[in-house]
């Protein structure tokens, strides 16, 4: 299996603690042909409701990969902790917003912070910017998030 091509996997919904979102476990076996080493974005859906852009994490005590699951996803898709669910991942595209890619290639200062971002970092900024619906938003993420310009309340 290639990273391109789908986990098809059928597993549980779980929940430990009130204050945390519900997950599911996706065994080492069942993901280990993608070769993954890190937290790695996924696309793709649960019980066929579009799951949008999630981290799937590497869970060692439980031996398994995870994926959170927000209550606003839980009710979209009408399931809840228990429910036996089919999910379909897809390895999601490591492209750059073209907000954020265009910056680092046409500023230096740009440039530098984003080399000096771990790969973990790299990603976790990639998504906060991708999540913008709009243009200007995402520009300015990109640049708050690099440094260029302070932050001043949310985005």
């Amino acid at each position: 299996m290639k990273r391109s091509e789908s986990l098809k996997v059928t597993t549980l919904i779980e929940h430990k603690h009130e204050g945390l979102p519900r997950f599911v476990c996706i065994p080492l076996d069942e993901v280990a042909p993608w070769k993954l080493d890190a937290t790695t974005t996924v696309e793709g859906t649960i019980n066929g409701v579009d799951v949008g852009r999630r981290s799937l994490k590497r869970w060692d005590d439980r031996r398994c990969w995870f994926m959170d699951l927000s209550e606003a996803l839980c009710r979209k898709a009408q399931i809840n902790t228990g429910d036996r669910v089919d999910l379909n991942l897809r390895v999601a595209s490591e492209e750059l917003p073209e907000e954020l890619a265009q910056l680092i290639a046409n500023n230096s200062a740009a440039r530098d912070a984003w080399k000096r971002l771990t790969p973990g970092q790299q990603r976790m900024l990639r998504e906060e910017v991708l999540a913008a619906s709009q243009p200007a938003t995402r520009v300015r993420r990109a640049r708050q998030s690099l440094g260029l310009i302070e932050r001043i309340g949310n985005s």
